[in-house]
This record gives structure tokens, sequence and C-alpha cells, in this order.
């Protein structure tokens, strides 16, 4: 904490500082804030606004809505092109636009920096008919522990849910897998078939490998 407001730090120093506090997450940036306006201004430091560890907040998925309370932060750090915010725009634009050329040239520019954009960015190439062999490849090679990769496609799903994915016209043609799960002998009894199918449905098909 900076318990004496009046202390001068210059300008480039403390942009730097704090964009290292900001990788604790957007709660680290919290003692700063209060600090008053030299800690304000701090905190919206394009270096701060880059770097912020948005994914550490339990409040994560649901700041790219205009309802929530960190809408107006999450805005400013999308504009600077950070993973995290980025990584959630292409969660909204993917499966709840049906914009897939879209989310795939976000999740191009942040998969590196983010282990989750990555698996997204393989899943949704996959929904649009593309296999991304090296980006496969370099996530196995990342990623050799099935159980770190069970939890990160478990994560996945969860945001996948919580964006509320629309189900009609979602990829139907893309459903052409020999294995299926359980619930598509459900759908086919009650003549649902691709494009209203349930999220269930869409899982297995990103995830079936």
């Amino acid at each position: 904490k900076m318990k004496n407001s009046r202390l001068y730090i210059p300008e480039p120093i403390l942009a730097l500082i704090v964009s290292y506090v900001s990788e604790q997450g957007i709660d680290a940036l919290k003692n700063w804030i209060k600090v008053g306006q030299v800690g304000k201004l701090a905190a919206f430091f394009d270096e701060t606004l880059t770097r912020v560890r948005l994914d550490k907040s339990p409040h994560f998925i649901y700041m790219s809505s205009s309802n929530s309370l960190y809408f107006s932060f999450y805005s400013k750090c999308l504009e600077k092109r950070n993973p995290y915010p980025l990584y959630l725009h292409s969660l909204s634009l993917g499966f709840c636009c049906l914009d897939l050329c879209g989310a795939i040239s976000i999740l191009s520019t942040c998969k590196d920096r983010f282990p989750l954009a990555k698996l997204l960015n393989i899943a949704l190439n996959r929904c649009a008919g593309i296999e991304v062999i090296d980006d496969f490849n370099s996530f196995n090679r990342e990623n050799k522990c099935f159980f770190d990769v069970s939890l990160m496609a478990n994560k996945l799903i969860g945001h996948i849910s919580a964006s509320e994915p629309k189900r009609f016209g979602s990829y139907g043609e893309t459903f052409l897998s020999e294995e299926y799960p359980d619930c598509w002998l459900i759908h086919e009894l009650n003549n649902e078939f691709n494009g209203e199918r349930c999220s269930q449905c869409l899982y297995f098909y990103l995830f079936r490998d």
C-alpha cells in the first residue's frame, strides 16, 4: 500500500510498477485507486490496461456484459488489445453472434498469450471446418498433463455456457462426426436436427479428441 500519497514517483516508473501489480489481477489495483488521483491515473495507464489479468477475477466471464460493474474497465482493456477481454469478445462473437470468422480473427492475435484462447481458437477453427494442425500440436506440447487439459476444457465449457450460446443455426453443417453423444438419439426422436442441438452436442463435437 502507498501510505504517503504525496510521494513522487516519475510517471514511467509508476507505469511500470502498476503494470506489474496488475498481473496479480484487477483486485490488486484497488489499493492504487484508493490512494487518490495519482493512483487512479496509474490504474488506467496503457501499460496497465494491456497487461492486467482480468481472468483472475471471479467476475471475469461476466465483465463483457453491459450490466457488469467492470464493463467500463473491460472496454478500456479491450480497446488496448488486452488478451483477456479479446478472449471474452471472441466468445461472444463465436457463440452468440455466430460470427466464426470474426472470432477466429481476434483469437489469432491473443492465442499465444492466453492458453484458453489457444484452445478456443482450435475449437472454433474446427467448427469452421479448418484443422489447425500446428496450433493443435503446439497446444499438446505445452500441455502434456491430461488432468491440466481436462481442467482447461471444463473451464472453457463453463465460459461457453455462461455466455448463453445460441442453439438454432449454430454450426449445423459441421456436425459430421461418426461418433456422437447419447443425447443425439433423443434429438433424433424429437426431430431436433443440426442447428437445434443442446450445448452438450456442441461440446462433444468441439472436444471429442
